[in-house]
Parts: structure tokens; C-alpha cells; sequence
């Protein structure tokens, strides 16, 4: 049986704005197992709404309790090849939340597949009247890739400091269908590839990408979408795009 050890959020309180989805990142660590058939991780809401939680690209569903509100990621299949232990969830809520003031708007929960573990990880923010980095995109142009019958969408994400400057910084797009992947190699290092349904691009070391205030910043990215996924209009449009300093 896996032994979980922890459920660790990337930061321990995070900024979010009235309205705008925000993608976190958590680290499941285990004693270097995957989660079992059977097991569970749970997404308790309070005062938010779920907007996406990566998923494994098989063996894996989705529960949502519309009696309760929480979401569970099901493990339906083995893991064991391709499991990755570091999650994100995608969120956002109406609430009005003040900068001097910490509200916990999710929990997370691991189940075995026979018990639940007692540990439990709060989802901790607090409000932010401006974000402090500005994303917008613009599609640029698509294309059937011949090897696998997918088709490949091509973007600029244009990221722009809002006040202070700053070196290291990402970004993320959650929502994406199962199986996505980052088709070209882009300049920033790659936290997500889109394979389950999420991408974030991170910042290399060094200042060679600094984030100046005013000043835009454009990122080419291509992403090539499943087969299965066919064309579509919605796939013009990067969902959830958000950017923040690390």
C-alpha cells in the first residue's frame, strides 16, 4: 500500500483576485509509490468553485457531488507509469477578501483505497486588488500535424508587470484537453506539458526575462491537441491563462 507522507501546497498563502481564476500548485508526496486503484484525492469547497484539477491521462475519473460540492480525482486504473506527484488545481471565487485577512477556500483530502489518511491540506488565501502580472493572448494559426492526425494551435501569451519588476515568473493554462502537449520547444522551462490538461511555463534561472512595469513581454507557444479532440473554435482561446511572480 502507497504511504502517504504528505500534501504539501507550493506556497503556504496565496493572493487571488475577485472573479479571476487562479491556477496553485500541490505535491502529493508518497514513499515514492503512485496512488493505488481505489484511492482517492478530494477537493472540498468552501466558497470557491473548481474550475480543473490535473489529470492522469488514463486510469483516472472525475466525481462531482453536487449534494456536497466537493470534487474527487478517482484512481481507476495502475499509475505507475507516467505518475506525476506534483498537482495543480484551478479555482476561482466571488467572495470579497480582504489583504490583511487569511480564508482557507479548499481542503484536500487523500483517500486509501480502504480508509481515508488522517492529513488534511488547507488551500490558504488572502485578496489582492491587482494582480501583479497581466496576461493576454493572441491566436495566431493552426495546422493538421500529419503523424498523428491532431491538430496544433499556435499563440503569443503576452505578460506584463503591473508595478514592480520581476525576473522569475510563469505562467499556466488549465482546462486543456487530456493528452495536450506542448508541440515546439518554447524558451521558458516547462512545469506542465499539457498532458493532463494543464501547461506552465516557468522562468529559467538568471534575469535574462525580466518582466519590466508596462512593458509586454510576448511568449510563442504551440500546442498540439488530441486526435480524438478533433478542431474546434474553443481551442482558439487558452482557458484560465493567469500569470504570477514565483
Amino acid at each position: 500500500m502507497t504511504k502517504l507522507i504528505d500534501i504539501r501546497m507550493d506556497n503556504y498563502i496565496n493572493p487571488i483576485k475577485k472573479g479571476v481564476p487562479v491556477t496553485l500548485g500541490f505535491t502529493l508526496e508518497t514513499d515514492g509509490a503512485p496512488p493505488p486503484v481505489g484511492s482517492r484525492l478530494q477537493f472540498r469547497a468552501y466558497g470557491a468553485t473548481l474550475l480543473h484539477a490535473s489529470m492522469p491521462t488514463t486510469g483516472a475519473r472525475m466525481i462531482h457531488s453536487e449534494h456536497s460540492g466537493f470534487s474527487t480525482l478517482a484512481i481507476t486504473d495502475d499509475q505507475r507509469q507516467g505518475w506525476n506527484p506534483t498537482r495543480t488545481l484551478t479555482f476561482k471565487t466571488e467572495q470579497n477578501l480582504e489583504p490583511s485577512k487569511i480564508a482557507e477556500l479548499f481542503g484536500i483530502v487523500y483517500y486509501q483505497p480502504s480508509h481515508e489518511e488522517n492529513m488534511y491540506c488547507s488551500v490558504l488565501v488572502k485578496g489582492n486588488e491587482e494582480q501583479a502580472i497581466s496576461t493576454r493572448q493572441v491566436f495566431k494559426t493552426k495546422w493538421q500535424d500529419q503523424a498523428t492526425q491532431g491538430y496544433i494551435y499556435s499563440y503569443d501569451v503576452i505578460v506584463k508587470s503591473n508595478g514592480h519588476s520581476f525576473a522569475r515568473w510563469k505562467f499556466s493554462s488549465a482546462g486543456l484537453p487530456v493528452g495536450t502537449k506542448i508541440y515546439a520547444n518554447p524558451w521558458l522551462d516547462v512545469a506542465h506539458d499539457g498532458t493532463e490538461g494543464v501547461i506552465e511555463l516557468v522562468t529559467p534561472p538568471g534575469d535574462q526575462y525580466l518582466l519590466e512595469p508596462g512593458k509586454e513581454l510576448a511568449v510563442s507557444i504551440q500546442l498540439l491537441y488530441p486526435a480524438a479532440s478533433g478542431q474546434s473554435p474553443a481551442f482558439e482561446c487558452l482557458p484560465n491563462l493567469m500569470a504570477f511572480p514565483r
